[in-house]
């Protein structure tokens, strides 16, 4: 929303309406006045455009004051910018008030922002929202692009998806970049239209053109992905640099991650740590915590116990699950020369959990039955066994297995014991595997054939929820 304001600043090439004074004898002084603005005026937008402040203040506080509306609009715009004259938010709303008092688009838009700040007047939404209304009617794009974004927020307006498409669709039409971003992640995301990312990509495509760095973070990651366009990680690689030159850190940390893996680029681990910090010195969370793992680990930097401590820190205290977890284990294990301490470990991996990660649902679950940290407590240890095991973590699967089999926290149930001791009959662990695969065998000597049946019918119905994920 904050650059909207800055959406207000634009040059004119003076287009004066001559309808009323085609005929200089009906109006000689105004004839001549518009006469005079349509010569002078580009004088004064060249001027401004150059910084020769005082050359175009000057023309344009002439014509401001013969109530020239865009002369009006521009020496508003100065005083906002503080360009040529001091900072005065007060007479800038003052001129914007004179040029959408003759119906200015440009300054319907302009003031209506100042509404909404409450800059250099008394915040109102209503006189907002009315004068972004009136300069969408008259087709200024910035109004119809802000007046997507609050019928999309609800804010000063009911909530409308429906509504914010419509204006997001007519300022992406006449080219703001920040529509059709939001146009395209509408079709990306499938918000109030059919999810279709052949039109999210052409969108965002038509964004990034314009050098919209959020754009071209969307078509690296398409491009990557193969979404609506064949893989291509060479295309993925130029969109994430293009928008991490201008610092958009997301774009950083995907770059990074190219350069490290060699995808799209060779590999260059100088490289890697380059945009990895960038990100990271932004407080961007995921760059926060492989840089600290390059630091644990002593990759591509020096190994810096203290440093990977700190990063992970900074990265889990803004909710990112993976350095929850990984603080969970540091403090669980006593490691890194941290001292052992459970209680902390548990409300690590708490955090990490109820952000549905399975690795810390798991240990949850293994904290509660053991108690670690924590009174034993079996039934919140089946309850988080059974989120880790329905996102697909096989220990989780043989521990809920098991309770089911002798009624340990939960009420004993053989079908559902065997149902998820048959899903982790397939791990990749041996010692989980071997163990999966003779209790569940053991367990099928007390069961029918019609209840082994259902068993491995509800096996498949989890494997197929948590394999689609």
């Amino acid at each position: 929303m904050q650059k909207w304001i800055q959406l207000a600043s634009v040059f004119f090439i003076v287009i004066l309406s001559h309808a009323a004074f085609s005929d200089p004898s009906s109006n000689p002084v105004a004839y001549l006045q518009n006469k005079a603005a349509a010569e002078q005026l580009p004088i004064a937008d060249h001027a401004l455009k150059n910084k020769h402040y005082q050359q175009a203040l000057t023309i344009y506080q002439h014509f401001a004051e013969e109530d020239i509306a865009v002369a009006e609009y521009q020496l508003a715009y100065m005083y906002q910018h503080g360009l040529g004259v001091p900072v005065d938010h007060q007479m800038a709303a003052a001129w914007y008030l004179k040029a959408n008092g003759q119906g200015l688009p440009e300054a319907q838009f302009a003031l209506g922002t100042f509404y909404y700040y409450g800059v250099g007047v008394q915040q109102g939404l209503m006189q907002a929202v009315d004068l972004y209304q009136q300069a969408a009617a008259n087709n200024n794009n910035n109004a119809q692009y802000a007046l997507g974004v609050l019928y999309a927020t609800g804010y000063g307006l009911t909530r409308d998806p429906s509504e914010a498409l419509n204006w997001y669709t007519k300022a992406a039409a006449s080219g703001v970049p920040q529509a059709q971003y939001n146009l395209g992640l509408m079709y990306y995301v499938g918000e109030t239209v059919p999810k279709e990312l052949n039109k999210a990509y052409t969108w965002f495509n038509l964004a990034a053109q314009q050098g919209l760095p959020k754009a071209q973070f969307m078509l690296g990651l398409m491009d990557s992905k193969g979404l609506s366009v064949v893989t291509d990680q060479g295309q993925a690689f130029y969109w994430y640099n293009q928008a991490a030159q201008q610092g958009f850190a997301p774009a950083e940390y995907n770059l990074a991650m190219l350069y490290f893996n060699g995808q799209g680029t060779p590999v260059n681990l100088t490289m890697a740590v380059h945009w990895i910090q960038k990100a990271a010195n932004q407080s961007f969370p995921r760059a926060q915590y492989f840089l600290g793992y390059l630091a644990y680990n002593g990759i591509g930097i020096s190994k810096n116990i203290p440093q990977a401590i700190e990063l992970y820190t900074k990265a889990a205290e803004q909710d990112l699950a993976d350095a929850q977890f990984a603080l969970g284990f540091l403090y669980h294990n006593g490691a890194l020369g941290m001292v052992k301490n459970d209680r902390q470990a548990f409300a690590w991996y708490m955090q990490a959990a109820k952000q549905g990660l399975a690795n810390a649902e798991y240990m949850v679950g293994l904290f509660y039955q053991q108690g670690l940290g924590v009174p034993n407590d079996p039934k919140s240890a089946g309850f988080w066994y059974s989120k880790a095991a329905q996102h697909g973590m096989n220990n989780a699967q043989l521990l809920l297995g098991v309770m089911y089999s002798q009624g340990q926290g939960v009420q004993q149930d053989d079908k559902m014991a065997y149902a998820w001791l048959n899903l982790a009959s397939t791990a990749n662990d041996v010692q989980v595997r071997d163990t999966a695969i003779k209790m569940r065998d053991e367990l099928a000597k007390r069961m029918t054939p019609a209840e082994i049946n259902a068993a491995k019918q509800l096996s498949q119905n989890y494997y197929s929820q948590y394999s689609n994920q």
